[in-house]
């Protein structure tokens, strides 16, 4: 009988400790890179072939910010790349950026990851290299969440623009 009494109480604080840890809140594409993540290329856009522009700048930091998450993820500019990154413009504050994603069954082929220039919020500090981060994530096979993420929608821009804890544990569950 003591047994009993001490098993219960012991029971429920253990699944209390336990299930924060067993809870997430990232959420997997259906499709994914097939030979992982450590070897993605990229090119740059029409729209980005000059240096220095707020977009482009946001890009290059958003994939030194990808690049240096404990995570297989590995970025590297090739000419000869299928994956594209590039700015687009819609007169549109409500949208950040896009990126379209070609695949076959659930093999990602190759993706365009682009950001809006036409946002008045883009040249806000951090807000395109949130915009461009959180569309490199998709093209590595997130989507979106609800956690404090690069990859939630719904994030305060100029205070999350790297990849957070929830979007390592996505991509280290995938990959």
């Amino acid at each position: 009988m003591k047994l009993r009494k001490i098993a219960v109480p012991f029971s429920v604080t253990l699944a209390i400790l336990i299930a924060p840890l067993m809870v997430r809140a990232y959420v997997l594409e259906p499709y994914y890179w097939k030979d992982g993540v450590s070897g993605l290329t990229y090119k740059w856009g029409s729209n980005l072939q000059t240096s220095g522009t707020v977009i482009r700048t946001a890009f290059e930091n958003a994939l030194s910010d990808w690049n240096g998450t404990p995570t297989p993820v590995w970025f590297s500019y090739s000419s000869r790349s299928s994956n594209t990154l590039n700015s687009y413009y819609v007169s549109d504050s409500s949208e950040y950026g896009v990126c379209n994603i070609t695949y076959s069954g659930s093999e990602i082929l190759h993706f365009t990851a682009m950001v809006n220039a036409g946002n008045i919020n883009i040249g806000k500090s951090n807000v395109a290299r949130s915009a461009a981060g959180h569309e490199l994530g998709h093209g590595i096979g997130l989507d979106h969440s609800t956690a404090i993420a690069i990859m939630n929608s719904n994030r305060d821009r100029t205070r999350i623009y790297t990849p957070q804890q929830d979007d390592i544990n996505g991509v280290n569950a995938r990959y």
